[in-house]
């Protein structure tokens, strides 16, 4: 099956709380001091365009290998950005860009940024980069410095521990399985063709793909609906320390017993369906509409937040 997509009606919702922002600028002139968590949104943001802003972070190890810009996380180790689940939206990802005909040398430390925020258009037409990622702003003729060890503050060690884990991309997997089963209605398989060259149209999940998908050893998200994945997420959280990351763990709980209470929906059949022509296959099918889809997207969109401020959180 080709790769899922989806028209998750949050996503424009969360472009509002995964924006960054920061202090106010400093009556001497001094660049703004940005931050992962602060979620003033996109006006506070448009207030500050052009300006000069710093921020500090970790260059993710996927950055471009020429240096043409940096993915900058306030998690170090980090191989990729992250996105809003089964969405192209950064999230707790920020794309820095080098001073023209300069590029960026690759380091695994502590960095701070010093550079010129430059903000979308609108919210409607964010920014997108050679990979296809969704942003809100960027950081353009910046320029960067190693942060001393000495400079990091008291709890970064504990932050390195847990970001040792690789936790963090084991939640964000997390949320992937528990938006599947908040909103398998909307996600959807491309148009092709068959092996004879004869084009398949495409076609909205039926609630027997979703099932599929969840409970057959080895499908897309199967590896949520297998016993103990919870509780093997909040083992690994709660090995670092027992009790500096409670809120983190209440979270993880919290998305099981939605992911509860979806999967019930789905195995209950409690969902309606419409035969509907759909522009984008230029054919009729069947789409489904969730009884209760609403309000479980409100209630994935809460707890998603929730694990994003807190994430956005650990500041250097």
């Amino acid at each position: 099956m080709k790769r899922m997509k989806t028209i998750f009606a949050v996503c424009l919702v969360l472009t509002l709380l995964f924006s960054f922002t920061g202090c106010k600028q400093a009556q001497s002139g001094e660049a703004t001091k940005l931050s992962f968590q602060a979620a003033s949104g996109y006006d506070y943001l448009k207030t500050l365009d052009g300006k000069q802003v710093t921020i500090s972070g970790y260059m993710a190890t996927s950055s471009p290998v020429d240096g043409s810009f940096m993915f900058l996380m306030n998690l170090p180790y980090q191989s990729c950005p992250f996105c809003v689940p089964n969405t192209s939206q950064l999230s707790n990802t920020m794309e820095v860009y080098p001073k023209k005909g300069e590029s960026f040398g690759f380091t695994n430390q502590a960095i701070k940024i010093v550079g010129t925020l430059e903000v979308a258009e609108s919210e409607d037409k964010p920014f997108t980069d050679m990979y296809g990622y969704e942003f809100n702003y960027k950081i353009v003729d910046a320029t960067y410095t190693i942060i001393q060890a000495d400079e990091l503050s008291e709890d970064m060690a504990l932050w390195q521990k847990i970001a040792e884990t690789d936790v963090v991309s084991d939640i964000y997997r997390m949320y992937d399985y528990v938006n599947f089963l908040c909103a398998w209605n909307t996600y959807y398989v491309n148009s092709g063709t068959d092996e004879n060259g004869n084009v398949v149209p495409g076609y909205y999940l039926y609630p027997t793909d979703a099932v599929y998908l969840i409970t057959t050893d080895g499908a897309q998200y199967n590896y949520g609906y297998k016993d103990g994945y919870f509780d093997s997420i909040i083992s690994k959280i709660e090995a670092v320390d027992p009790n500096a990351f409670a809120d983190l763990v209440a979270n993880v709980r919290s998305a099981e017993v939605l992911a509860q209470k979806a999967l019930a929906e789905l195995e209950n059949k409690h969902y309606t369906s419409e035969k509907k022509y759909l522009e984008q296959f230029g054919t009729e099918d069947l789409v489904y509409t969730l009884t209760i889809g609403e309000e479980l997207t409100a209630e994935m969109q809460t707890l998603y937040s929730a694990f994003a401020n807190w994430l956005g959180s650990w500041e250097m």
